[in-house]
């Protein structure tokens, strides 16, 4: 079905056709006959499948037509600066960022304004906006509350709230600050639920939240049929090692690589750029500036590697991301969907790699009950699982952890070409990836 079969205004259209767009997705299909009749919807899709979209073009239609109403009922035809009629909520910046960015595409013919609030950055250009008055509120809950706070912005008007990432929203707590954005909004309102995974709480707080709401459920698989996933066993002291040799024996440039905290992430990018792998960490201990540099950075083709923690699991928009790799398997299972929807967006293929050994069997079984696939598994040649470490590991395997000289002869170091730069050098040391550490 093309978008042109709906019944949107033109302008919104001819939006659609500038960004590229040409048959609608599934969840689009099912979602937008909904949302523009006004009703409440509670969607399940996997990442990648056009959710913004979904939720977006029906409102900016309903928005059209109410100020197409307003206009004919005002003989001056000068209208007073917009109040908000759409609040967006999303669990991180980035994600904030991207929706935003979305709706102003979708909207470039039409005269809505949109703004992104999130922590992180300055908050006084984003007082500035919503005092000239925008359109689309596009939040994550604590700056929201913020300028709630300090009476920068009024919710009474908004008769359209979406809840992106629903899920997420839940696993980080923000169940309360969901159930009082309902309250300071307009008595009559729309809800929008959207998640990519589904599950009993999810379910529990649309059912408290939604009124009657029509259930969607395109996601006919947790992870989608275009993403190939496997497993590599490895021992956990080298991980880093066998990561190091994959970039550069295949001439991987484009690879995101997930580890469980800020710590490991840290740790990662000191190792690769030993190894000449030009990388970049993005956690949440880094400005939102600096997050902003790394994801243009890795875009653009400078970086070869960007090492995440579960910040970026949601939100990265990373066009033909052909790679993911879980150097460490994350501590909530439904965050490897999330982690690897990074890669097979938009229908396109993907390929995610997970580096497993003994002590991650736990998780790996969750993880594959949830996706309801037992993954390949994958034995590198001179990575064997449980055979002997090699010589220059079994030497100082009582020390646990490192001296401040002795910090970077943890192993040979590797070039960007793959392989050993000294190999005959034996390792003082064998530190590994910590599992405990900072979160994210």
């Amino acid at each position: 079905m093309k978008f042109s079969s709906l019944s949107l205004d033109p302008r919104i259209i001819d939006a659609v056709k500038q960004c590229g767009y040409q048959a609608l997705t599934e969840v689009q299909s099912e979602v937008i006959p909904l949302a523009l009749l006004g009703e409440d919807v509670m969607a399940c899709a996997q990442t990648g499948t056009g959710k913004t979209a979904a939720f977006t073009l029906p409102l900016l239609h309903l928005l059209s037509q109410a100020l197409s109403e307003k206009t004919s009922l005002n003989d001056s035809h000068e209208l007073d600066k917009p109040v908000v009629r759409v609040l967006v909520l999303t669990p991180t910046r980035e994600l904030a960022i991207q929706v935003n960015q979305n709706i102003e595409n979708y909207s470039q013919f039409l005269p809505f304004k949109t703004l992104a609030v999130y922590g992180g950055a300055n908050i006084n250009p984003q007082r500035k906006a919503l005092s000239s008055g925008v359109d689309f509120v596009v939040a994550t809950p604590g700056r929201l509350f913020d300028h709630i706070g300090q009476q920068h912005l009024d919710l009474s008007s908004v008769t359209h709230l979406v809840v992106d990432e629903a899920d997420r929203m839940l696993d980080m707590g923000f169940v309360r600050d969901i159930e009082k954005v309902k309250r300071l909004l307009a008595v009559n309102h729309q809800t929008l639920f959207f998640s990519a995974t589904y599950n009993a709480e999810v379910k529990l707080l649309a059912e408290k939240m939604l009124i009657k709401p029509h259930w969607v459920n395109v996601a006919s698989t947790p992870t989608g049929e275009q993403i190939s996933q496997e497993v590599y066993l490895v021992d956990k002291r080298r991980k880093t090692e066998l990561l190091s040799e994959l970039v550069g024996r295949n001439n991987w440039q484009q690879v995101l690589v997930f580890v469980s905290t800020k710590e490991s992430a840290d740790d990662l990018c000191r190792e690769l750029t030993l190894d000449g792998i030009k990388n970049a960490v993005f956690h949440g201990d880094k400005t939102q500036g600096a997050r902003n540099r790394a994801l243009e950075d890795f875009k653009s083709g400078q970086l070869r590697v960007m090492v995440a923690t579960d910040v970026a699991a949601r939100g990265l928009d990373i066009e033909s991301l052909p790679l993911v790799i879980n150097i460490e398997l994350p501590e909530a299972a439904e965050d490897y969907i999330h982690r690897i929807g990074r890669t097979g967006r938009a229908g396109q293929s993907g390929r995610a790699i997970s580096f497993v050994s003994p002590q991650d069997e736990a998780m790996l079984a969750e993880i594959e009950a949830i996706i309801l696939q037992t993954l390949p598994r994958v034995t590198l040649p001179g990575y064997e699982f449980g055979a002997p470490l090699p010589a220059r590991y079994r030497e100082n395997m009582s020390i646990e952890k490192p001296t401040k000289n002795a910090r970077h002869s943890r192993r040979p170091r590797s070039s960007a070409n793959g392989g050993p730069m000294n190999k005959n050098k034996p390792s003082n040391q064998t530190k590994g990836f910590k599992a405990k550490g900072k979160r994210k």
